[in-house]
């Protein structure tokens, strides 16, 4: 393995984990600062991304899939209209916005979304944003002289690179997270994440079309992206075709009894209104946890109304098609597919079936993958077997978590790498915690209309978030000792920033920043789009400030 490389640049005003669309606004709210009253320099910022050039979810730029939110919730228009890193703007440079205006529609398709931020991309590198593409940040630690380390993989030559920054900026987005029992029979290279589909699923049929026989495909999950890729799959599979008296099947597993529209109402929409992040913030976390209950059906688990209109045409057109074939005496067409929804169902385990005939180099290409469901109402078992699976099952959130319990950063801010039910907390709770009996460190005094403590305009506190485990424990119950509570509780600023205990002192002084990870405190809008361009504002003022 080569050895370690101290990078020449020197110290970094700056550096941002990740180039996706939340680091990506902060990058034009950088270029956007005053220079007379930012003390960070553009030419000292780096953004370190794994692609090797921008890529926003390139596995799911289906065909004529279109975006959820308003082309207005851009990078930056609700933070500055007047930015040249708007959608509008974009528009006016591709020759396009009256064409756009005359389409009538304030939601972009998912592909011109993506060309979008990466046109933003380019304008904020040529502006002097540095990017360390075709990077993988393995390590943060402690830097000396009030600075944070961090290493990165090049992932061409394996090469380490160790650089250091005075602030950072961790923006994870999601980590593809599959059912457990998938997990055991990983990797597989018919059984593919959402988030890979467009070039997995070429692949993945190619090396089905020597089978003589139909098909069957499942899909797990019950939101936008499972009936997205349920959809192409129909078509794809309709156009492989079959001979005349097969037709291949598509089963959707959800857990639920049916598919459910989202909530996309006007007045359901408020919720992602930049202000509800203050109302949220402060709210007692009981109260806190209520209002993301009644918005649930906002964003998860649902399908927007028009792709389930698209669904039930297919699976109804489907019906016709079979009524008109039983009736004539004939088979169904060669050429079909047939959706089939198994509702009520949990995976429950998997496994590689393999034919004892086969010799080795057939078995990856012939062998079939046999999943056990269990009905969540009667607990009833029924075994499936299918020819691939495709898994649109979210994503987990937490690696921000692990790299910062695996250094010697976590111990500031009361994490541990024994500590297994972390939670996010606000900066109220804090006071009370290191105010009371068993930890009396002397609460910091408030200073600023966001409720930010004085210790945060000194450059010595922030936020941060949990995983998705833990996240309904009572952010109020008592504290037994510093150890066991403070330890599995990390706290955050309302504009993002992680919280030092207050034994961390004065010596710690970067400031280490999280988006996309907040959701428990801030709010449902901090892993979307609609808030990223007033986020960012708020965390490059804060980072500006004294």
């Amino acid at each position: 393995m080569p050895s370690p490389k101290a990078h020449p640049v020197g110290v970094y005003d700056v550096i941002g984990l990740g180039f996706g669309p939340a680091n990506l606004a902060v990058a034009g709210a950088l270029l956007e600062q005053s220079r007379e009253t930012c003390p960070i320099s553009v030419n000292k910022s780096l953004f370190i991304e794994r692609y090797p050039e921008f890529k926003w979810h390139p596995g799911m730029l289906l065909p004529g899939t279109r975006m959820q939110i308003s082309f207005l919730k851009d990078l930056a228009t609700l933070r500055s209209p007047q930015s040249p890193i708007t959608f509008v703007a974009y528009l006016h440079s591709q020759n396009r916005l009256v064409d756009f205006i005359n389409r009538g529609c304030i939601t972009p398709t998912r592909k011109e979304y993506s060309d979008y931020l990466a046109h933003a991309a380019r304008y904020v590198e040529g502006q002097g944003i540095n990017v360390a593409y075709g990077e993988s940040v393995i390590a943060i630690e402690e830097g000396g002289e009030g600075t944070v380390q961090v290493h990165s993989r090049v992932l061409t030559t394996g090469e380490t690179i160790i650089r250091r920054a005075k602030n950072l900026i961790i923006s994870p987005g999601g980590s593809p997270w599959v059912p457990r029992c998938i997990q055991t029979i990983l990797p597989h290279r018919r059984i593919i994440h959402s988030s890979q589909y467009i070039s997995s699923v070429e692949p993945m049929l190619a090396t089905m079309k020597a089978t003589t026989r139909s098909l069957k495909i499942a899909v797990v999950g019950a939101g936008q992206s499972a009936v997205e890729v349920l959809l192409d799959l129909n078509s794809r599979l309709t156009s492989m075709g079959k001979s005349a008296d097969q037709t291949h099947n598509l089963h959707l597993i959800i857990r639920g009894g049916s598919l459910n529209p989202s909530e996309g109402g006007p007045f359901a929409n408020q919720i992602y209104n930049p202000e509800m992040v203050d109302v949220m913030y402060n709210l007692p976390g009981d109260s806190r946890r209520r209002v993301m209950a009644d918005y649930k059906a906002t964003n998860y688990g649902v399908v927007n109304p028009y792709t389930l209109d698209s669904l039930y045409q297919v699976m109804y057109d489907q019906q016709v098609d079979g009524d008109i074939a039983r009736r004539g005496g004939n088979a169904l067409p060669g050429t079909s597919a047939h959706i089939t929804i198994i509702p009520y169902s949990n995976l429950s385990s998997a496994e590689i079936s393999t034919n004892p005939l086969q010799t080795p180099t057939e078995t990856e290409d012939t062998d079939t993958l046999s999943v056990l469901l269990e009905n969540t109402l009667t607990q009833e078992l029924s075994e499936m077997t299918y020819d691939a699976i495709i898994c649109a099952t979210g994503y987990e959130r937490n690696s921000w978590l692990n790299l910062l319990k695996s250094s010697n950063l976590g111990k500031h801010f009361g994490l541990y790498t024994s500590s297994d039910k972390t939670r996010l907390a606000v900066d109220r709770d804090f006071r009370v915690a290191t105010n009371g009996k068993n930890g009396d460190f002397g609460a910091p005094t408030m200073n600023g209309k966001n409720g930010t403590s004085k210790a945060a305009a000194n450059g010595i506190n922030g936020h941060s978030r949990t995983p998705d485990t833990g996240i309904n424990a009572e952010e109020n119950e008592p504290y037994t000792s510093m150890k066991t509570k403070v330890s599995d509780t990390l706290y955050i600023s309302r504009r993002y920033r992680l919280l030092p205990l207050p034994t961390a002192g004065h010596g710690f002084i970067p400031k280490i920043y999280l988006q996309g990870c907040a959701e428990e405190t801030h709010g449902l809008s901090d892993t979307l789009l609609s808030v990223v361009g007033v986020r960012a504002g708020e965390i490059v003022e804060d980072l500006c400030s004294d």
